[in-house]
């Protein structure tokens, strides 16, 4: 039986029981609730009206919705969505409510995304890139002087995870920190301590292992090289270029609109830990709709990065199957839309994916506002839908 493979790694996990709170950590949350929402955002690049007439459109829909309800029941969550684009059919976005949810939630919806600010940090790194204001091949000394290993360590190493920076999310010190104080504001310099505490997990270049730190540490870069904060750097050099009004970085800028609840074990969790715990990591939250813009841009346009840059982001590592903020998905494992890049996240209350596939011109979105939901489970009944026989 085919099935979607999608990579679990991907995402801004803690490793330790003690971070009993999620899987990635950004609590201060992301929307004041009592905010009015900003005008809807501008449809996604290229992307079809939907004809409500078209018979094959109807089917698709009929069928993801059911797909989604059934999953939001077995799963047994509150909240999750599904967020797809196609030629034909436009952007269409789908939402699920179990048994007992109270909170109002709507297109506008804020949801945090975890690691997928990832695929934001690095379009904002290979922007600086071609400004010239950063080289990918730049020592890290430069840019985050005396981190163990950082003369050796490159910009690119951080973002392909080949730099061997030991994860500060795995480390005990820091789930004790999120037990201990959770609503504590903590520094990138607070979240750096964490890991150079550790060993390093291998000389640079060595080897692959996903580790937060590398974008911790990218967020200093961008800082240092653009002259500004990253929150800022991320509006100029990435939301701004595809007309999003919807993705913040919760935590270092204000953020506009209602969070849809997320859950662990039956307990909201939504703002449970302080955003800062997961910065340039994994701290943005944003919508499916945003979402499904910002995927097509970045991936299937040269609206953000140019076909230069673009080549750099799909530099893959053969071992961990990732580029420049980027993982991929082999064409067999999709059900007939060719090989996906995106990412995946994890993060207190919530699990996403954000794809996009090229040779279909179709972009996928799936999040779940739980800690241990299965957002895959909602990829594939978007693909079953959409699946030509």
């Amino acid at each position: 039986m085919r099935r979607l493979l999608l990579l679990a790694a991907l995402t801004l996990s803690v490793a330790s029981a003690a971070a009993c709170s999620s899987t990635d950590t950004t609590p201060a949350t992301p929307a004041p609730a009592d905010a009015a929402p900003p005008p809807d955002p501008p449809p996604t690049q290229d992307a079809a009206p939907v004809d409500a007439g078209d018979p094959a459109c109807t089917a698709e829909a009929t069928a993801i919705q059911a797909g989604l309800d059934a999953e939001v029941a077995r799963q047994k969550v509150q909240h999750a969505t599904i967020g797809i684009e196609t030629p034909r059919c436009g952007v269409r976005v789908f939402f699920g409510r179990g048994a007992g949810a109270t909170a109002a939630v709507t297109e506008d919806s804020l949801w945090r995304i975890g690691s997928v600010t990832k695929t934001f940090v690095s379009a904002v790194i290979l922007n600086l890139a071609a400004d010239g204001k950063l080289g990918l091949d730049d020592a890290v000394e430069g840019y985050v002087p005396g981190y163990p290993n950082a003369p050796a360590m490159t910009v690119r190493q951080l973002l392909d995870h080949t730099s061997g920076a030991y994860n500060y999310t795995e480390t005990t010190a820091f789930a004790d920190a999120l037990r201990d104080a959770p609503l504590t504001v903590r520094t990138p310099a607070d979240l750096l301590a964490f890991a150079s505490a550790q060993a390093p997990t291998f000389a640079p270049g060595a080897d692959w292992s996903y580790s937060n730190t590398n974008y911790v540490m990218l967020g200093l870069v961008a800082e240092k090289a653009g002259g500004k904060p990253i929150a800022e750097l991320i509006r100029s050099l990435a939301t701004s270029k595809v007309g999003l009004t919807h993705t913040f970085l919760d935590g270092a800028e204000t953020v506009t609109g209602d969070l849809v609840p997320g859950t662990q074990s039956g307990v909201d969790v939504t703002r449970a830990f302080h955003p800062s715990v997961a910065w340039a990591a994994g701290a943005i939250v944003s919508t499916p709709k945003e979402l499904l813009a910002w995927i097509h841009a970045l991936y299937g346009t040269d609206r953000v990065l140019s076909a230069a840059s673009k080549k750099e982001l799909f530099t893959f590592v053969p071992k961990g199957g990732y580029g420049l903020g980027v993982s991929q998905i082999p064409a067999g494992a999709t059900l007939g839309n060719g090989a996906g890049v995106g990412h995946g996240g994890s993060i207190f209350g919530y699990q996403t994916q954000a794809f996009w596939f090229e040779q279909t011109k179709t972009g996928l979105v799936a999040i779940v506002a739980d800690t241990g939901g299965n957002p895959n489970a909602l990829s594939l009944v978007a693909l079953k839908a959409i699946e030509k026989k």
